[in-house]
């Protein structure tokens, strides 16, 4: 089907695994582009391991896999890198994460590859990076979080530092690595020429905290917050996060709370006395604020246009009018979990179960049809499968 999307024609071959450069084939595949997904023997990408099975589904493949075609190639064999150089040799697009050496042995990294397509743009994603006393060691979103002082800004009550519970390194990173492959791409149009990008997990992290880098330099590790009062807060039946930190806001909260005495207090009159006082500020804020239930809140400061939120689960997301408002969350009937939500993507239509790009595959279920249009005939893939050179998940026989 075809939506005028920018990438529609683009041929990819995704040889990566896991989460960072898998979204950012995914979003090459919202945008149009076919891509083709390579997979190891099952389990098949590590996505599909990741959390809870269903068959040889997890939560993240179902996002991480979408729109794609997936091929199951054992690259241990022979056959199977000959396949594998094929399908880099005809593609505009070429998405690879092994550690640093690894592609290498396989006969497929950027100097091969270009050697057959020198136009291709080739994305070479690591974990620390291609050199350094860390390039060879495994890295994962916990470990970036970790090494790279995200971590560090998300403490606990008590001070710990903590991960949070969501692979945001990894998205990040896929984001990144879709921007540079797609500022390649026009570069080629434009100008001509293929590229090889090398990014790793690290550098997306440190970009992405530029400003906290910059203001440890600055003020060191205890930073003074953006503001004060800003924070989240409990609830007579949850939480609120409230922010009033600039002098018209701080004065509406005020007199909706009946502090008119506090709006000329020397400790709070301005922004950097209440950032100086903010503890006062913030206990004093809290012990009014249980009082009453988040959507009291919501109402009250929405009302005077101080800016809030309530602090929603999933579920309470779903049930948000704005997200319904503006199509933020789609439900899409998927073949192998059923029904499941998906957040729009800026640039493209909203997921649609009749949409082919809302739908991941399961292992090596595209197996024949790229392989035919490799040009192999039928007796030639089923003796591929037959050695193991093409490998499958039984999806059917998993169904039944």
């Amino acid at each position: 089907m075809s939506d005028d999307l920018a990438f529609e024609g683009l041929r990819v071959f995704d040889m990566s695994q896991g989460v960072a450069a898998p979204y950012c084939g995914m979003l090459l595949a919202q945008h149009g582009a076919d891509v083709v997904k390579m997979e190891p023997p099952p389990p098949g990408d590590w996505s599909r391991a990741m959390g809870k099975p269903y068959g040889d589904h997890s939560a993240s493949s179902v996002i991480l896999c979408r729109g794609k075609r997936s091929i199951g190639i054992d690259l241990k064999k022979p056959k199977g890198r000959e396949i594998a150089m094929r399908l880099a040799a005809e593609a505009d697009v070429v998405l690879q994460n092994y550690r640093p050496g690894v592609i290498e042995k396989f006969g497929l990294d950027y100097e091969a590859v270009a050697k057959v397509n020198p136009n291709v743009i080739y994305l070479s994603l690591t974990g620390f990076g291609p050199t350094g006393p860390k390039s060879g060691l495994p890295a994962t979103d916990s470990v970036m979080q970790a090494f790279t002082g995200f971590m560090s800004i998300n403490r606990d009550t008590a001070g710990v530092p903590q991960r949070i519970d969501y692979y945001a390194i990894d998205v990040i990173t896929g984001l990144y690595s879709f921007q540079a492959v797609s500022s390649a791409l026009y570069r080629r149009a434009t100008k001509g020429g293929g590229k090889h990008i090398r990014t790793s997990l690290m550098e997306s992290a440190l970009a992405f905290q530029d400003v906290k880098m910059v203001q440890f330099k600055l003020e060191g590790a205890e930073s003074e917050p953006i503001g004060a009062p800003v924070g989240t807060f409990q609830t007579k039946d949850g939480y609120v996060c409230i922010n009033a930190r600039r002098d018209p806001h701080f004065r509406a909260l005020c007199g909706l709370l009946g502090w008119d005495d506090l709006i000329d207090d020397p400790r709070y009159a301005d922004a950097r006395s209440r950032v100086a006082n903010r503890e006062g500020l913030l206990a004093k804020l809290q012990a009014v604020v249980k009082q009453k239930t988040t959507a009291e809140w919501v109402d009250a400061l929405s009302g005077i246009d101080i800016l809030n939120a309530p602090v929603n689960d999933y579920g309470q997301l779903f049930e948000a009018e704005q997200v319904a408002a503006v199509d933020a969350v789609r439900w899409i009937d998927h073949a192998a979990v059923g029904s499941v939500p998906m957040g729009s993507i800026a640039g493209v239509p909203a997921q649609a179960t009749d949409n082919p790009r809302s739908h991941s595959p399961h292992i090596g279920q595209h197996n024949h049809e790229v392989m035919g249009e490799l040009g192999f005939d039928n007796a030639a893939i089923t003796a591929f499968e037959a050695d193991g050179t093409l490998v499958a998940f039984d999806y059917q026989a998993a169904a039944d």
